[in-house]
């Protein structure tokens, strides 16, 4: 049994060492960058609640200064969290 922990132990730490070695490759940009959104309501904290895909999504400004519209665009995401700009990327 300490022969099998000490083995996946290590197994484990190889394992997490390569997988942050793995970058992504420029093909696989995410695709929602760029996709126009609807926004439902703004917030005066500067985030959102918008439509895409068919739901509802939370989101936010890029930067303060971006002026707030009805139709946004998706620069970037931060979790589940979409970030808009008032111009498409």
């Amino acid at each position: 049994m300490i022969i099998g922990g000490a083995l996946s132990a290590i197994a484990l730490g190889v394992a997490h060492y390569s997988r942050k070695r793995i970058a992504v490759p420029p093909s696989m940009a995410p695709l929602d960058r760029g996709q126009a959104v609807r926004v439902h309501k703004w917030n005066a904290d500067g985030t959102a609640r918008v439509e895409y895909r068919g739901t509802q999504w939370n989101a936010e400004l890029a930067a303060p200064d971006i002026a707030r519209a009805g139709t946004m665009y998706i620069v970037a995401t931060r979790g589940s969290t979409l970030v808009l700009s008032d111009r498409r990327p």
